[in-house]
């Protein structure tokens, strides 16, 4: 029978007494309910005097000038409060702006810019402006073409790589380099505090072993930049307590543009990776498609040590194991994407991704070896497991939005729809032996297992400005489904004998109907943003194994509050508070086993729940070179993985859990600036003390407490090593001195990585070349000691990779680095 066709038994109504309903008409109900709320809660706008700029840009022999960067700015603001981009016939048209006074600039790359100051009082046409040709070396446009560029504002850090050496090689790598970012196994979290990973403001939804596999087979020339934001407000999911925001580009010019390019890695195995990009725009549409085959070979070693003990906490025994897998995959991806402008004030967005691993093969091999008190060979086993993956995970999205009055208030209806799917058969044979090399006995066990997850998510919003603040309201729903089996055989002889204690169905649930408020201000020097989320949240699981059915039903408040005071121009302070949710996902509640070997497997807990964490912050802001934070984060149940080892049988396991508690103070710096022409710095360092407490479940004492005082820095170097800016290289450099996750210290990781880029063919090609991790020294020892738990290990996966990539750009490539001159909001509706 099919694993998953059993849950047609487990879930029937004599085995729940729940009553079953229809997610959708329980979804179409519920929104139906809260938008009506909404209308009740929201105010009518209020219309306010706005006029129109017009205008068309020539150069110095009266030739249009497509692409011009055309940005507004208000009187004492540094950042542009709307923008446009200029069409073939060189004419721009910037709409629904406030009458008062403003600086225009006009921005060509090879051309001098133009600013002036503007009062805008209804509809204004400037006529035609004339940009001059710039007679100056290249040596003074290269810096901010080239270099990646930081911007930062209360709790969010942009971090600009489009188009530089950073932007060769795979997303992973790139996060891993970008400031504040801190990757140790497959656990990515932003200042150790729990991170959530969103492509275009989407939110992926994948185990961190699955996000990290994702995040390596996708392409880092398509991301434009990355956003960090440590403070996210309302509008983002409560368990969101930190976010790592993907931009990939999109082109601004009309016409077609394409690219193909090619990656080869060395480490221990080459890897290779294929790709292929197209975009077509024309005023009313825009389609980009891409396709990528990522052929890989992997290898891995890891070495682990267990000292076991006696009741008496007497040293009994000592267990060291060499440890190495050779993995094998040939993904595919695929993303296609269509914007439609319906007309001047709404559009559509179709999206959709396709991700597709067939056949990734592990083959793992171990040897223990058990010793005694003396440190004499007691006796050996080795293991050898052989196992297979397929899994497929298929988004789609759709996104709409329209402005509404003439005020510029907008609504926005987005919905998705996620579709997973795996399946993993695994072989396990373990030989024991004397330490004379006698046998003792064969022990062969396999499992098969599959997995089948839907997700489906609708949100609404509304915003408007009003002259006594911006406002912005929403709905979202979403609901998570899947059905998972896991079956365990015995192996004897030539035969499978199932094994139903170690067998499984689960079924999880999960349901959240959530609601937010913002609200932001500027006044004066000051400027404020708050917001208020309400969640409630429904989570079935049903465990065969077990028996029983888990259910958790709770509502939370999440207020979210910024505030900053421009102190000059040169000098901004602000102070933070947030409140976040850290729920835990299906892969930690499934209580399914997953043996490395007999002795040592992986488990869910359905007995976890939610973290809370919060976190106050002060920000310092100068010159927009030197950002300055220091916070307070405590935690409530911060959701963690937990090692036991237990002493009588000669077991570890590694657990999900919550940790009783959990708080640090930290204090950092972030500094960016081109120190010479063709120098760029940017560098950030953290210095901080962590500190938990813990279940001591194997031991006498009932808790335990691990801290850790400790630094980490990244430091990034960009170098323009021609005149043409055709010519780049950059040098990254990266330290962890100490860290806590649950029992485990980590400590001393170092990373030196450099590379270099070089354009040709009218700067429609480009190699580039580079080591990343050249030392080696990535990858560090882990250990878990205190009372009578001590385990260690110390994994090695490849980190130190050489790497040649190659891309070539064909059809209009011109100046598409102007699609990121602003992040403002007029001007994202330009892409």
């Amino acid at each position: 029978m099919h694993i998953c066709d059993t849950y047609n038994e487990l879930t029937s109504p004599k085995n729940i007494t729940r009553p079953e309903f229809s997610v959708l008409s329980t979804y179409i109900l519920i929104m139906r309910k809260l938008i009506v709320l909404l209308a009740i809660l929201i105010p009518l706008s209020i219309l306010s005097q706005e006029g129109s700029i017009k205008g068309r840009v020539i150069d110095q022999d009266d030739i249009p000038l497509s692409f011009v960067s055309v940005l507004l700015f208000e009187e004492g603001i540094s950042k542009p409060t709307h923008g446009a981009i200029t069409e073939n016939d060189g004419s721009f048209l910037i709409e629904d702006i406030e009458n008062k006074t403003y600086t225009i600039t006009f921005n060509f790359l090879g051309h001098i810019t133009i600013s002036q100051e503007l009062t805008l009082n209804g509809n204004t046409d400037l006529g035609d402006i004339a940009l001059i040709e710039t007679t100056e070396t290249l040596e003074e446009a290269v810096i901010s073409v080239r270099s990646p560029s930081i911007t930062k504002s209360s709790g969010k850090l942009i971090f600009n790589v489009e188009n530089t050496t950073l932007s060769t090689g795979d997303t992973h790598t790139l996060l891993s380099k970008t400031p504040g970012v801190l990757i140790i196994g497959d656990r990515i979290s932003i200042k150790n505090t729990p991170t959530t990973i969103y492509i275009n403001d989407r939110r992926v939804y994948l185990s961190p072993t699955e996000l990290n596999a994702f995040l390596k087979s996708l392409d880092a020339s398509i991301v434009k930049e990355i956003e960090v934001i440590t403070i996210p407000s309302a509008k983002y999911d409560a368990e969101s307590g930190a976010i790592l925001n993907v931009i990939t580009t999109k082109p601004v010019s009309i016409g077609y543009k394409g690219s193909i390019s090619g990656r080869y890695e060395q480490a221990v195995y080459p890897k290779f990776h294929f790709g292929t990009s197209h975009y077509y725009k024309t005023e009313k549409v825009n389609i980009y498609g891409s396709y990528s085959y990522i052929p890989r070979k992997e290898y891995k070693e890891q070495f682990d040590e267990i000292v076991l003990f006696s009741p008496n906490n007497d040293i009994k025994s000592y267990w060291d194991t060499e440890f190495n897998r050779t993995t094998r995959s040939k993904v595919h991806q695929g993303n296609v994407i269509l914007d439609i402008n319906l007309n001047e004030k709404s559009s559509l967005s179709i999206t959709s991704h396709i991700n597709v691993s067939p056949d990734k093969e592990f083959n793992n091999n171990d040897i223990s070896r058990l010793y005694n008190a003396q440190r004499q060979l007691d006796s050996t086993f080795t293991t050898k497991s052989e196992l297979k993956n397929t899994t497929s995970n298929i988004n789609l999205g759709v996104d709409y939005k329209a402005k509404v009055g003439e005020a510029g208030s907008e609504i926005a209806l987005s919905s998705n729809y996620i579709i997973y799917r795996s399946n993993q058969d695994q072989f396990v044979n373990t030989v024991y032996r004397l330490f004379n090399g006698d046998l003792i006995r064969n022990s062969s066990f396999l499992t098969e297992s599959e997995q089948d997850t839907d997700i489906l998510t609708g949100q609404f919003s509304y915003s408007a400005p009003f002259s006594w603040g911006n406002f912005e309201t929403g709905l979202k729903y979403s609901n998570i489904e899947t059905k998972s089996g896991l079956d365990f055989y015995n192996v004897i002889g030539n035969s499978n004998q199932y094994n139903p204690e170690l067998s499984d169905l689960f079924n999880y649930n999960e349901a959240i109907y959530a609601v937010y408020i913002t609200y932001s201000k500027e006044w004066g020097k000051w400027k404020l943003d708050a917001g208020l989320r309400g969640e409630y949240t429904d989570v079935e699981g049903i465990s065969r194994s077990l028996g029983e059915v888990n259910t958790q039903e709770y509502f939370e408040l999440f207020p979210t509050a910024q505030i900053e005071n421009k102190i000059d121009d040169h000098n901004t302070i602000g102070l933070s508070y947030v409140r976040r949710l850290e729920r835990p996902r299906y892969q930690s509640l499934n209580p399914f086993k997953y043996f490395l070997n007999e002795y040592n497997y992986n488990g869910g807990n359905p007995n976890l729940v939610p973290g809370i964490d919060y976190k106050i912050m002060l920000s310092y802001n100068h010159k927009n070179k030197l950002f300055l934070d220091a916070y307070y984060i405590d935690s409530k149940d911060r959701l963690s993985i937990l090692t036991y080892q237990d002493n009588e049988t000669n077991t570890i396991r590694n657990i999900d859990a919550n940790l009783i508690s959990e708080f640090q103070y930290s204090f950092d710096a972030t500094f960016v600036s081109s120190l010479l022409r063709w120098w760029y710095v940017s560098a950030y360092t953290s210095t901080f003390y962590m500190e938990n407490e813990f279940l001591a479940l194997e031991s006498v004492q009932d808790t335990y407490s691990n801290s850790a005082f400790g630094f980490f820095s990244q430091i990034y170097n960009s170098l323009t090593l021609s005149k043409d800016e055709s010519f780049t290289g950059d040098v990254t450099l990266y330290y962890l001195s100490n860290i806590i996750y649950g029992s485990y210290d980590y400590k001393d990781q170092f990373s030196l990585s450099c590379s270099l880029r070089k354009e040709f063919w009218d700067k429609k090609a480009s190699i580039t070349i580079g080591v990343d991790d050249i030392f080696d020294t990535y990858n560090v020892p882990v250990v878990s000691r205190y009372y009578n738990q001590d385990n260690s290990y110390f994994p090695q996966p490849e980190s130190r990779f050489f790497k040649l990539g190659f891309k070539y750009s064909f059809g209009n490539t011109k100046l598409r680095d102007n699609s990121r001159d602003t992040k403002s909001k007029e001007s994202d509706r330009l892409d």
